[in-house]
């Protein structure tokens, strides 16, 4: 009898007779549960956690990390399935969690904590702050401001004080998402109370369509962005669409129409074909976030908080940056190692230090 035939037979056995349990490896199990998974925003998410799972374990911390996303972004009950499942028969220790519906993920958050599993959310918050131990997340409402401040002096530079906007929303309640809606729409009507103010007969910037919404994908996106610019043929100067599939979409749709560079395209997050259409002159900026230090801090706080660290210092979030990508600075490692993978895994992320409770 071979060896591998021995220890085959062996284990089998050990499962017959319920007398063997298999091998620990890992300290604590967690589950890190994005909003999707074909996003490229959520890639670099999954390497930045799986990168602080890599570190905790070199310092004696084993990590058993579980990469569990919804197949589509709109599916709640997909992304609540999940959670459940992870929770119930998969035995975490920790949940770090992208709520794709600040609502109607609180109840399967709420279950989670009931069983003494603590939850760490990032990307987008959650209705009830209270459930979880820190929020990990870009300051969604200043990438908004961001994206009007940059659209406001391109424009200006073609001469254009006062043009006419529109917004491309993307879902009703992804949080994320609708607080740089709100970051965008605050700033152009502070630009025109002031423009108003300066010449109270003259004409002023404004947002003339902001009621379509993308959808959860690029194909919804191109569909949605048909009434988008039927709605505002030959009234728009630009439009700031506020994730990657609805930038995609709508450039995709502007590039049939021939309007690319005509109407200028503010976009939000950073795909392959975005950072082409940069570099293109096709989409004029975008603001993009950093995933991959989102995901490294989303597990290791948690972590740091399952070893007895009071992660509380400094409030309940932890903001991981926004930054404005242009075709002056596309080029840069500053840039790039927030989205080019070869970049990401030469990164060591700064971590906050947290005292014990």
């Amino acid at each position: 009898m071979t060896r591998d035939t021995f220890l085959a037979l062996a284990a089998a056995a050990c499962l017959v007779l319920g007398g063997c349990k298999p091998k620990v490896n890992y300290k604590y199990k967690i589950a890190v549960i994005p909003k999707g998974q074909t996003h490229e925003f959520w890639k670099s998410i999954e390497r930045g956690g799986r990168a602080a799972a890599a570190d905790l374990g070199a310092e004696g911390i084993p990590i058993d990390l579980i990469w569990a996303a919804p197949l589509k972004e709109s599916d709640a009950q997909d992304q609540i399935g999940l959670v459940q499942r992870n929770v119930s028969s998969r035995g975490i220790h920790g949940l770090v969690l992208a709520p794709q519906d600040s609502k109607q993920m609180v109840p399967v958050v709420e279950e989670t904590v009931e069983k003494k599993i603590p939850v760490v959310i990032i990307d987008s918050d959650l209705a009830k702050p209270e459930l979880y131990v820190k929020y990990v997340a870009t300051d969604n409402y200043n990438g908004g401001k961001m994206a009007a401040e940059h659209l406001l002096a391109t424009l200006a530079k073609q001469g254009k004080k006062a043009p006419k906007l529109a917004l491309f929303r993307y879902n009703p309640g992804s949080e994320s998402t609708e607080q740089r809606e709100k970051g965008f729409v605050d700033r152009i009507e502070a630009e025109a109370e002031k423009q108003k103010k300066a010449d109270p007969d003259g004409p002023t910037v404004r947002i003339i369509n902001d009621s379509n919404y993308a959808g959860a994908t690029v194909d919804t996106a191109q569909k949605n962005a048909v009434a988008l610019l039927n709605q505002t043929k030959g009234k728009v100067d630009a439009v700031f669409a506020v994730n990657e599939s609805a930038t995609n979409g709508l450039l995709n749709e502007m590039r049939s129409r021939e309007l690319n560079k005509k109407v200028l395209l503010m976009g939000f997050d950073s795909s392959g074909p975005l950072l082409a259409a940069v570099k293109e002159g096709d989409v004029i900026g975008l603001i993009v976030q950093d995933p991959y230090r989102m995901g490294y801090l989303g597990v290791w706080t948690l972590v740091r908080h399952l070893e007895g660290d009071d992660v509380s210092k400094g409030g309940k979030d932890l903001p991981t940056g926004e930054h404005l990508l242009t075709a002056d600075n596309i080029d840069t490692d500053e840039i790039r190692q927030l989205f080019d993978p070869k970049l990401q895994v030469k990164r060591t992320i700064e971590r906050p230090t947290f005292g014990k409770k």
